[in-house]
């Protein structure tokens, strides 16, 4: 599609005098630069950046302007998009790639488009703003792109990432975790909140990429968080480059006087490529006052602690025995097949026509904020939802549904089921409650680990966990024989990813998380 591309943009410009003039202008465009963090960042001046909008959404085709043509491109699962010469540039080539129908700026479900995107144009570097970070058009789903090359932490991402493949971690990086072939990095320079990333397959790539974005902030009144992303691909591999940011604007944009600077830094910015648009900002705009712009609109450094420690928090996992009956129905939200049934027959588990003296099924996904529902489990109560592996054991006639979760997904739950004013106490009662309830009940039991599963059965005969003799009886609080609690008032009432787990009680699990004192 490179190629495409070049030929594209050339004819575009040869019949579009108003467009083509603007990039005719970037080719004597003023630059300079300036030390910041370790890098040199670059000001462009660029007072032809003022986009020409005739009038309603510009990126809607009914509204493109005369002599203006697309691209198609197609994302995943049917989603269109047109190519766009960009009508306000600031590099060479310079592309929006925007949605055929007028829908909001997000990158939830489109990630993996702008992967698609990176991986057919080679020579190409694709960007994104969240809607309160640059972007001119949030009303609008779109990417950006250019050539590589241009932004200076492209280029120091592009370098520390070959490094990094070669086999060796620069001092300036450290690794944050990895899902399957893909690897977090921070950036450790110039400013906080920069993250890298390298993976083999675009879907390892988005799920650490939307792993990042679930340990952030999300204000009230925003739909995603505060971002700018980059991808490109590069010696075989998928590479991304993403900077959080706390703000839109810095201060310096509502100063008057000298202390007035006319910049709404965007990705291109974040990424050391600092758009000025008024003349008499390029001279005066120092080092100290560029920092300052970045400060205001980048993570506190206890933010970036936060989000760090969100990254690699872990959680011990609990075991919940859910229901039990005669026969259940069941449906694993990743594998497609729909519901499913298991029965009691002859002392096992009757899974399609087939005996077993248990079944697993392991979640594939890890969380380390709060993990996303793996399994739903059809009753008399209704269709519930639940993360975390599920597991059926045959037992007293019935087949019985245990849930293995990480501690704070299962007190999710259980605090949102609790009165508004006593949950921040008994989250913290709560959980040294069960650790002292999973510790008896190991101490007091045999446990054979069995193998692991992904969302495929597999007959194994594992011994069960009964008290050893002479076991003396436990201390205070019940214990199960074949999981840490059960899901009732008997323990604590648990129903899985409630709608009463909302943000309220999301962040004091969050603000809690691993306390018990």
């Amino acid at each position: 599609m490179a190629t495409d591309i070049d030929k594209f943009v050339h004819d575009q410009l040869s019949v579009w005098p108003a467009v083509a003039a603007k990039y005719r202008v970037l080719k004597s465009a003023r630059t300079r630069t300036l030390p910041i963090g370790g890098i040199l960042v670059t000001l462009q001046s660029n007072p032809g950046r003022l986009p020409i909008f005739d009038h309603g959404c510009p990126l809607c085709e009914e509204n493109y302007m005369e002599h203006q043509h697309a691209l198609p491109f197609e994302g995943r699962k049917g989603r269109k998009y047109n190519i766009l010469v960009n009508r306000a540039p600031i590099f060479p080539n310079h592309l929006v790639i925007t949605r055929d129908i007028h829908t909001p700026q997000t990158i939830w479900h489109r990630f993996p488009d702008m992967l698609d995107l990176a991986a057919q144009l080679d020579n190409y570097i694709i960007f994104y703003n969240s809607p309160n970070s640059g972007t001119s058009v949030p009303q609008h789903a779109h990417f950006q792109a250019c050539p590589k090359g241009y932004m200076p932490l492209e280029r120091v991402t592009e370098r520390l990432l070959r490094t990094v493949a070669a086999g060796t971690v620069p001092e300036d990086l450290a690794f944050i975790d990895s899902v399957r072939d893909a690897q977090l990095y921070h950036y450790k320079r110039f400013n906080r909140g920069i993250f890298m990333l390298r993976a083999q397959t675009s879907k390892s790539m988005a799920k650490l990429f939307y792993r990042l974005l679930d340990c952030l902030n999300l204000l009230a009144e925003e739909t995603e968080p505060r971002f700018n992303a980059f991808a490109y691909c590069s010696e075989g591999e998928f590479r991304a480059l993403v900077t959080l940011r706390s703000a839109s604007r810095p201060h310096c944009f509502y100063a008057e006087g000298e202390n007035h600077f006319s910049i709404t830094p965007g990705a291109a910015d974040m990424a050391g490529f600092v758009v000025v648009p008024e003349e008499g900002d390029f001279d005066r705009l120092d080092a100290a006052a560029l920092k300052g712009i970045y400060e205001d609109v980048t993570l506190s450094e206890t933010e970036e602690e936060r989000l760090l420690w969100r990254l690699v928090r872990t959680q011990p996992k609990v075991e919940v025995g859910i229901c039990a009956a005669q026969e259940l129905v069941f449906e694993i939200i990743s594998d497609g097949a729909g519901p499913q049934k298991v029965s009691y027959r002859e002392g096992k588990i009757d899974y399609n026509g087939a005996l077993y003296d248990e079944l697993v099924f392991e979640a594939v996904t890890i969380s380390t904020l709060f993990a996303e529902p793996s399994f739903i489990l059809y009753g008399e109560e209704g269709v519930r939802r639940y993360a975390g592996t599920l597991k059926f054991m045959a037992d007293r006639g019935k087949v019985e549904a245990v849930n293995i979760l990480g501690v704070e997904d299962y007190l999710l739950s259980v605090v949102s089921l609790l009165p508004e004013g006593r949950r921040r106490e008994e989250s913290v009662a709560l959980r040294r409650s069960l650790a002292e309830q999973m510790a008896r009940r190991r101490e007091g039991h045999t446990h054979i680990s069995g193998p692991e599963l992904v969302n495929t059965p597999e007959v194994i005969t594992w011994l069960e966990h009964r008290p050893r003799e002479g076991q003396p009886a436990p201390g205070a609080g019940p214990v199960h024989t074949h999981y840490d609690v059960c899901a009732s008032e008997h323990c604590h009432r648990y129903e899985g990813l409630t709608p009463a787990a909302d943000a309220g009680v999301r962040s004091i699990i969050d603000e809690t998380w691993g306390q018990t004192e």
